[in-house]
């Protein structure tokens, strides 16, 4: 599913993120089998209901650690804008365009 981008919004700040994860019941994870000496792995957020089969849950430390050496941020649905509490969410790369991330 891809947003309109007046309505979603992208942010790297790590205690909004994990305010929103844990709101949505999710938890820091990796994909399982991905970690290599050089890497933590494939991040992603487990958050129940949405195909979380084959997660490894991390500590905030090592996936924050992790969100920051891949240069990620965290897009959802604009908290102010019609349907903005949904559980919809991507993890971005910080390097697409020329938007700035809060």
């Amino acid at each position: 599913m891809t947003m309109q981008s007046s309505h979603r919004h992208i942010t790297t700040d790590h205690e909004e993120i994990r305010r929103w994860i844990e709101a949505h019941h999710g938890a820091p994870a990796r994909l399982a089998n991905t970690a290599t000496a050089n890497s933590a792995g494939v991040l992603r957020i487990d958050v129940p209901g949405h195909g979380t089969a084959g997660l490894e849950h991390l500590s905030w430390h090592e996936w924050f650690t992790a969100f920051d050496g891949q240069r990620l941020a965290l897009c959802y649905p604009d908290p102010h804008v019609h349907g903005g509490t949904s559980a919809w969410f991507e993890l971005v790369h910080r390097d697409i365009g020329d938007e700035v991330f809060s």
